[in-house]
């Protein structure tokens, strides 16, 4: 897979790695060379889910996504791209219903920066999306050693799956209890499904270009081979444009369904 092929998987996936971050790149090895012997333990039960209520689904999510930021926290090679979450009001919404917002922390201290200068000189804050063009290049460059260190790490690599998986239960439990619903919203499958299958696409190209560790493509080839016959992801797969996947993964997905 080309360079471009590379850079165009990468952009169209990492928002639902994390949040809303752009583009990545391969980042040099030398960066991560912590071994996951130096990491401390985090605790991740198998998932077994019969009947839980919504809160106890979300709480298990949040749980999971929590340890893979720990792991990340650990293994990045800079502070500032340490991913903190808080429960704030944000003021823009009018609300003063508290929620969890994830950020790295040169984000956060680019918001608490913009709040003084306003508090002290006046200056109106800019908005979040011109705080997040301010700080693009900080985002590609976290968002290259999230990529590299997840193709590293199989600690990261179970946390990532296990918290993809205990979300999408959560989205798939809660769009069916509330499906006769018109106050609650529902968030469509190939909208987070979708960028899923792209993520897997992406991981499987850089497998057989020797990007990632056999040990961790068999993590990540568990999490496909799980759900690929499932909806929605069935129908998500069948109804895509054959350019939306690289060829050797349709070969690759093909030859699993075909078994």
């Amino acid at each position: 897979m080309g360079k471009k092929s590379v850079f165009r998987s990468i952009h169209q996936t990492m928002r639902w790695l994390i949040f809303v971050f752009i583009g990545v790149l391969i980042y040099p090895m030398s960066a991560v060379a912590q071994q996951d012997t130096d990491l401390p333990t985090y605790k991740m039960e198998e998932i077994i889910v019969i009947g839980e209520s919504l809160l106890s689904l979300k709480r298990q999510a949040i749980e999971a996504e929590d340890i893979k930021f720990k792991l990340f926290n650990d293994l990045n090679s800079r502070d500032e791209f340490d991913i903190i979450c808080e429960y704030v009001a944000r003021t823009e919404y009018n609300s003063r219903i508290k929620r969890r917002y994830c950020d790295a922390r040169y984000m956060w201290k680019a918001e608490a920066d913009a709040t003084f200068d306003y508090l002290t000189l006046g200056i109106p804050p800019p908005s979040d999306y011109q705080l997040a063009v301010l700080n693009a290049r900080k985002t590609e460059a976290l968002n290259k050693e999230m990529v590299e260190l997840g193709m590293k790490h199989p600690s990261l690599a179970k946390a990532m799956i296990n918290e993809i998986e205990l979300k999408q239960r959560y989205i798939l439990e809660r769009r069916e209890r509330y499906k006769d619903s018109i106050l609650v919203g529902h968030p469509k499958p190939e909208e987070y499904f979708g960028d899923e299958l792209k993520f897997l696409d992406f991981v499987y190209s850089a497998y057989i270009d020797g990007m990632m560790e056999e040990e961790i493509w068999n993590y990540w080839d568990r999490r496909l081979r799980s759900v690929i016959l499932q909806e929605p992801y069935r129908s998500i797969w069948r109804s895509s444009s054959s350019e939306t996947y690289e060829d050797i993964f349709i070969a690759y997905i093909n030859g699993i369904l075909r078994e």
